[in-house]
């Protein structure tokens, strides 16, 4: 869907057109979130919701330079405000350290990463060599954008998206069997 056309609609003040736009960009936006940030479905929701609200504001006062970019505007405000709402929830820093606060022994936390590696890779061998390529070019380039990765591939935007959130999903319930046993 072209996303471009909601600058267009919010100027000629479309509102069925705007509503139908918003409706298809607010699932997308969570899923962002979601995938990309490790958000809760609530935070997700919660800032998805604040950051259309922002990005309206935004082109309404007509300060968007490029109407065809307006999805990567909206998704860094919606990363933005994700960030600024996790910064508000950590707790403040105080002197007095309780035994509740002390960290783990270092070779604890060594051997939970090496044993959830281990089970990572286990769920890695049993996907088809295709989805274990598409997923190893993730883990090498964890910053890459989508489109990057869609040329790499030579795949749609919308089938990387796709791919990624199905195969994330198998290795999910792979790691949970495999983690539980």
């Amino acid at each position: 869907m072209d996303y471009s056309n909601l600058v267009t609609a919010l100027q000629e003040n479309d509102t069925k057109k705007v509503n139908e736009l918003i409706s298809a960009l607010r699932p997308r936006l969570i899923a962002f979130l979601r995938i990309h940030m490790n958000a809760t479905q609530e935070d997700a929701e919660d800032c998805a919701q604040d950051s259309l609200l922002t990005s309206i504001e935004i082109i309404n006062e007509d300060r968007i330079q490029n109407p065809e970019q307006v999805v990567s505007y909206i998704l860094s405000t919606c990363r933005n405000t994700y960030l600024k709402m996790q910064k508000k929830k950590r707790p403040e820093a105080t002197d007095d350290i309780s035994d509740k606060h002390q960290q783990a022994p270092r070779q604890l936390q060594s051997l939970l990463d090496k044993e959830q590696k281990r089970l990572l890779n286990i769920c890695m061998d049993q996907l088809k060599e295709k989805h274990q390529s598409f997923m190893q070019y993730w883990f090498d380039h964890p910053d890459a954008q989508a489109k990057k990765v869609a040329d790499h591939f030579n795949i749609s935007l919308s089938n990387t998206w796709t791919r990624k959130h199905r195969i994330i999903k198998k290795l999910n319930e792979c790691y949970t069997k495999k983690s539980k046993l």
